[in-house]
């Protein structure tokens, strides 16, 4: 029975044309579809840093932290991003999914009033769902709603949630706006950080530094950084007061009951992070081929109106973007099409993401290639 049933979802999801196919990374395609802003995925230095570290402590951290699993590297890195970021302490995650899961899971309980951008990450979705507590979603980067909702909550304890940027639709939070509604209505105000953290700010230490700067007051901030974007490899980490990292550390069913990551990705991570404090012309190289990917599309009306390396192309046709993925993979590029789930049933698009690496003949290859394929998208 759990089988009939399943073969019938599964059929619904492929005549919709919402079907997901997973493909070997064999072939050497010109990628448009990865989140490694600054090209630091393949870096050398990183990679002599990683094996370094290998030779020294192993190819595993052979426990959980909390057992044998933690290393110095693990310390080192904690506390090298809180010290950066300015704030007391840290706690390093496998993933950022991981650790949005976490802290919902763990810190937001009791009586608590919940606001977020309707176009928060899935991973604090799921924070929510595990958690079983209602919760309001205002309208995408809508402050003047959530202010009013806001005004009306009734609960002593809130929290506002928000990404940084926004991985479907590449714009971003206005955090100087939240950082003011959460002093005035004394919330807790989270932020996931992931495609910022790199990529924006004079020392790529993410969206808030860039607008607000880092030694503001954060007594009311939780902060998530992600390392699988811009940093080139995976992991994640929570920042926050030194009493909820040390309670996360206690109660964290994701952290504890889990073997530690290898210190050899702590000290990859480590090496990422200084590149990236000191990668001004890779930020530079960055925004140049952004700019220069949209003043070559022709049909800028499909472009949405963003500045950063995520750049979707809105088609709203599940059908039209699969076969405009296959006439590209065709020319040997790879660019990712977006569907429901991921995004609204009428918003499925190609989602082009820019990087560091690309060479102008690159950005130009992509653009003639995708001008001739959305020739007779209306």
């Amino acid at each position: 029975m759990i089988e009939k049933d399943i073969a019938l979802e599964l059929q619904d999801i492929e005549e919709k044309n919402l079907l997901r196919n997973r493909e070997d990374r064999n072939k050497d395609y010109l990628n448009f579809s990865d989140n490694d802003y600054l090209g630091l995925r393949n870096n050398k230095s990183i990679s002599t840093a990683m094996k370094k570290s290998i030779d020294k402590f192993g190819n595993g951290s052979g426990a959980s932290h909390l057992i044998s699993g933690h290393f110095q590297s693990h310390s080192n890195l904690e506390l090298k991003i809180a010290n950066i970021l300015h704030f007391e302490d840290g706690l390093f995650y496998h993933s950022g999914f991981n650790a949005n899961v976490s802290f919902f899971k763990n810190i937001i309980k009791g009586e608590f009033d919940i606001f977020l951008d309707k176009l928060c990450h899935a991973s604090i979705y799921d924070g929510m769902f595990s958690i079983q507590s209602p919760f309001t979603r205002y309208p995408h980067l809508d402050y003047e709603s959530l202010e009013e909702k806001l005004k009306n909550s009734t609960k002593e304890n809130k929290i506002i949630v928000t990404d940084s940027v926004f991985s479907m639709d590449g714009d971003i939070a206005d955090l100087s706006r939240l950082c003011s509604l959460s002093i005035k209505y004394k919330t807790i105000l989270y932020i996931d950080d992931a495609h910022g953290f790199g990529v924006y700010g004079s020392k790529g230490l993410g969206l808030l530094e860039s607008q607000m700067g880092v030694e503001i007051d954060k007594s009311n901030i939780i902060h998530l950084t992600t390392f699988g974007k811009s940093a080139g490899l995976s992991g994640a980490m929570i920042c926050g007061s030194k009493k909820i990292i040390d309670y996360l550390k206690q109660k964290s069913r994701e952290y504890i009951y889990t073997t530690a990551s290898p210190p050899y990705l702590a000290d990859g991570i480590l090496k990422s992070i200084d590149l990236i404090m000191k990668g001004e012309k890779l930020r530079k190289k960055l925004n140049k081929n952004v700019n220069l990917f949209r003043t070559l599309i022709h049909k800028k009306h499909l472009l949405m109106n963003v500045d950063g390396p995520i750049q979707p192309i809105l088609i709203k046709d599940n059908q039209i973007v699969i076969n405009i993925q296959k006439e590209l993979l065709e020319k040997n590029i790879h660019v990712a099409a977006i569907r429901s789930p991921t995004v609204p049933f009428s918003e499925s698009r190609l989602r082009i993401s820019i990087s560091a690496r690309h060479s102008k003949n690159d950005i130009m290859q992509l653009a003639e290639a995708l001008n001739n394929s959305l020739s007779h998208v209306n």
